[in-house]
């Protein structure tokens, strides 16, 4: 059984929840398809952790400067140029050649150990 939660802002601070529930049935469409979405979320996540550890290993065995491993960070925590600049009380153009320079230094690396990004 799957229980479908659809939540739809009707105007602000008011929302309406719905809820379906789905039989597991071998002839259920439905139930097909919620199968698919979370297969497919799964092998989402599976990848996305795939390349975490990836990015970890770049970064423990690239040689980066301390401001280049501060930008690239903070871009691996889904902050923008922007954001990094601000942050970092530099120009947005600072940000984008640190972060430039530092990722040629992470392919190399990467081809270095075989890694194909």
């Amino acid at each position: 059984m799957a229980i479908i939660v659809e939540i739809v802002e009707v105007a602000e601070n008011l929302v309406k929840v719905k809820t379906t529930q789905i039989v597991d049935e071998d002839d259920n469409a439905d139930w097909e398809l919620v199968q698919q979405i979370e297969d497919q979320r799964t092998a989402d996540e599976f990848e996305r952790l795939e390349v975490c550890n990836i990015i970890q290993v770049l970064l423990e065995q690239t040689k980066l400067s301390p401001r280049e491993r501060q930008v690239v960070n903070l871009f691996l925590q889904d902050d923008n140029f922007n954001e990094i600049a601000r942050k970092l009380k530099v120009s947005r153009s600072f940000v984008g050649y640190t972060f430039q320079r530092a990722v040629q230094k992470l392919r190399k690396t990467a081809n270095e150990l075989g890694i194909v990004p």
